[in-house]
């Protein structure tokens, strides 16, 4: 191992010293920032694909509990019970509706909160 340390540290002293660009610096901390925002969008989309994946799997786990068990509760001043199953399209089409509204706020929130910090 000692031989092979050798080798490298005479291979390397009979390198020429080269001078590196007066960019080289800028040049590999915009590299560096692109990769960190393009990982920290990556984690974002991750985080949102799981949020949903999980809320919907919760939610398809309440309605089968509720029609399963013919749950209904009654208190004292409203009475629920499980809708009936023939407007299940109308329910999700609703759902649907209400997700991609948010997921269009919440880019026009990222667009906004982009512009002004761009003014700061």
């Amino acid at each position: 191992m000692k031989k092979n340390n050798d080798i490298l540290k005479d291979l390397f002293s009979r390198m020429p010293e080269e001078e590196l660009p007066a960019s080289f610096r800028v040049n590999v901390m915009q590299k560096v920032m692109i990769e960190a925002e393009r990982i920290r969008k990556r984690n974002e989309r991750i985080e949102w694909f799981a949020l949903i994946i999980a809320s919907l799997f919760f939610i398809g786990l309440a309605i089968i509990a509720f029609s399963y068990l013919n749950i209904s509760f009654e208190l004292k001043w409203t009475s629920i019970s499980m809708p009936d199953l023939k407007l299940l399209p109308f329910y999700s089409l609703i759902g649907t509706t209400v997700l991609i509204l948010l997921g269009i706020d919440h880019k026009f929130r990222q667009i906004y909160k982009k512009k002004h910090e761009k003014e700061v």
